[in-house]
């Protein structure tokens, strides 16, 4: 594919937000220095995965994707290091993609207390110094966080002093709120997003004539070919900008679909396909593909069951775990072969029951109070639901999720049913090894519908309603067989809220509703956990209130509890599940360390639930049940120091 400009640097061996603010000193003193941190990838890594000695830097949602940084924490006054890792810049097409100061300073701890407005100055500095240094390209400064935190009084003085053409992009929503100054900021090229951001077009006639549009008119974030709709932006677009001023590019980053649908077999439009896309708009050889778009009518009303109050355990601190249990390669290579055709039926239910067997047994001598049955049928979380749903398709194309892990999401093709039932036969055997209650775990709506390419015929929402419908019925079936505890997990809940403030009470209501709808026909016996990770909950608190949920379980290892306390100050009228460890890092805390959290917290102790940050499959069975042994420890000295409150 023949790009009129070719971005570099927009890909990094773990995390480009990390890798940027390395570049700029921006390191942990507890991990080393910063040129030890440029030059030396073993130090580099220590920083997102931790050490025995130094737990990781925390992790986050880049915006509203599934995709995870690691967050930056200005410990001192950021720094250009000496000999930063660059890329080739041979060749004239190429052009520096860089996360721009703001965004990196938005995602960052600062730990300095000097203030934002302080810290980018200094940040811009460094920048100037770095981008003026390079030879004569074009650099693309990335600030999708003028969407979430407006744009910096001083940053047009910034972008003043650089001596290169800038292009600055912001992507994922619509700019309408702050467009004045956008426009107005001495750059270049200005990027916007004409895909998650429609609204953009209304802006077109307030485009100043001296600089140039770069339109993100092709998907970025989605599967599905160009269709009539790109061609009829494409149309309002040219109406008010003329070819000579106008870039037509992805609408955002083509790290969030697979490399090339070359082998799949539906007619899909993954990276290599989009540029294909770009190239045949521009030579005036694009073939449109038809949407039939179809307005689904809401639900009107609102969903849940007859009981108000909320279940409360009868001993203080219960223990659980999220879910997962270590995927050992031979638990992979297994279901692999089952799946290949190369191990029976037979065989392979054998052997997930021998694996359920050993995990529960495993959890009973630990001492845990409610049980599961470690999820060893399910490869993801996410996939395993939609293979057994009708309406998804699977590919074999993979997405980087955060660092080395990847992820294949399915795509919705067509209205979403569910044939048979899925989950009840292993929960059902898993319970009958144990007095213990062992919980059932589902994937919410939301996240289900997030976490994989959605259909572009029908909102969202009602894709949301579609995938309740079909969980409300295996909830029936585990009810049925005798489970009393089931999980719902929601960790997109807050992913997928709109950066466009005037669509987020229509997202949060129909969330809300369709995860209610998965547990309306529940007895009252029936306890209903969730859980949620990497969140900023102040933001969706009321969604979280009317979710009504017993039990929320989140992560909160590296937040030491403030996560907690902010969900209970905003009035959560249930218990907190504590990740009082952090499962995607190597590294396990001391039993000291894990008491902390739950002891500042001012709960009745039988509303404090004790358990990991996330499911525990991507560890190895050493280091989970050293985990799960410390933590229960933990839960026993909490148990001796504090006695039971009145509820």
């Amino acid at each position: 594919v023949s790009l009129d400009l070719q971005p570099v640097f927009d890909i990094d061996v773990y995390d480009r937000l990390l890798r940027t603010a390395v570049m700029f000193g921006i390191v942990p003193k507890r991990f080393g220095t910063p040129l030890e941190a440029n030059q030396d990838l073993g130090v580099y890594l220590c920083i997102a995965r931790g050490t025995a000695q130094a737990p990781a830097s925390p992790m986050v949602k880049w915006f509203n994707t599934n995709y995870h940084v690691v967050q930056p924490e200005f410990e001192q006054d950021p720094l250009l290091v000496a000999d930063p890792r660059l890329p080739d810049f041979t060749g004239d097409n190429k052009k520096l993609a860089l996360i721009g100061p703001w965004t990196l300073l938005c995602y960052a701890i600062d730990k300095t207390g000097q203030g934002k407005e302080k810290l980018f100055g200094k940040l811009a500095e460094q920048y100037v110094t770095f981008i003026n240094s390079l030879p004569d390209i074009v650099v693309q400064l990335e600030e999708p966080s003028f969407l979430t935190d407006g744009i910096p009084k001083n940053y047009g003085d910034f972008t003043g002093e650089l001596k290169r053409d800038i292009h600055l992009h912001v992507y994922f929503g619509p700019v309408n709120e702050f467009a004045e100054g956008l426009f107005a900021l001495p750059v270049e090229a200005i990027g916007l997003d004409f895909v998650d951001g429609a609204s953009n077009l209304e802006l077109l006639a307030q485009f100043p004539e001296d600089k140039v549009l770069i339109a993100g008119v092709i998907n970025g974030r989605n599967v599905w070919p160009a269709s009539i709709r790109t061609k009829r932006t494409l149309e309002v677009i040219l109406e008010k900008i003329p070819e000579e001023r106008l870039y037509i590019s992805p609408s955002c980053s083509l790290m969030h679909v697979p490399l090339t649908a070359e082998g799949e077999e539906g007619d899909f439009s993954f990276a290599v396909e989009k540029l294909q896309e770009l190239e045949a708009i521009r030579n005036g050889t694009i073939s449109y593909t038809e949407i039939q778009a179809e307005e689904v009518a809401l639900p009107g009303e609102r969903y849940g069951r007859s009981r108000k109050s909320f279940w409360i355990s009868d001993i203080p601190y219960p223990t659980t775990t999220i879910g997962s249990f270590p995927q050992t390669p031979e638990l992979r290579k297994t279901r692999r072969a089952w799946k290949e055709g190369k191990t029976s039926d037979a065989e392979y239910e054998q052997f997930v029951k021998g694996y359920i067997r050993d995990c529960v047994e495993r959890q009973e001598k630990l001492g845990l109070d409610v049980l599961v049955h470690g999820e060893p049928e399910r490869a993801d979380m996410v996939q395993f639901f939609a293979e057994h749903f009708e309406g998804f398709a699977a590919i074999r194309g993979a997405v980087q999720s955060y660092g080395t892990r990847h992820v294949r999401p399915p795509v919705i093709t067509g209205p979403i049913r569910r044939p048979a039932a899925i989950t009840a036969k292993w929960i059902q055997y898993a319970q009958s090894l144990t007095a213990k209650p062992v919980k059932g775990i589902l994937t919410g709506p939301v996240t289900m519908v997030q976490w994989s390419y959605p259909r572009e015929d029908i909102s969202r929402e009602a894709q949301f309603y579609e995938v309740a419908t079909a969980l409300a019925e295996e909830v029936d079936d585990l009810v049925r067989a005798g489970i009393r505890h089931i999980q719902i997990d929601e960790p997109a809940l807050r992913e997928a809220l709109p950066l466009d403030r005037s669509r987020r009470a229509h997202y949060l209501k129909h969330a809300v509703n369709a995860f209610r709808l998965v547990y309306a026909r529940v007895p009252d016996e029936i306890v209903v956990h969730s859980h949620m990770c990497f969140s900023d909950f102040p933001d969706i608190m009321s969604a979280i209130r009317e979710m009504g949920v017993d039990v929320l379980s989140i992560e909160d290892s590296k937040a030491k509890g403030k996560t907690a306390a902010s969900i209970r100050e905003g009035g959560f009228p249930g218990s907190i599940g504590l990740g009082v460890f952090d499962v995607h890092s190597p590294r396990i805390p001391t039993v000291e360390e894990m008491i902390v959290i739950p002891s500042s917290l001012n709960m009745d102790p039988r509303r404090i639930w004790i358990n990991p940050d996330c499911g525990l499959k991507t560890r190895t069975k050493e280091e989970a049940y050293t985990q799960l042994y410390r933590m229960v420890e933990a839960v026993k000295i909490l148990r001796e120091r504090q006695p039971l409150t009145p509820r």
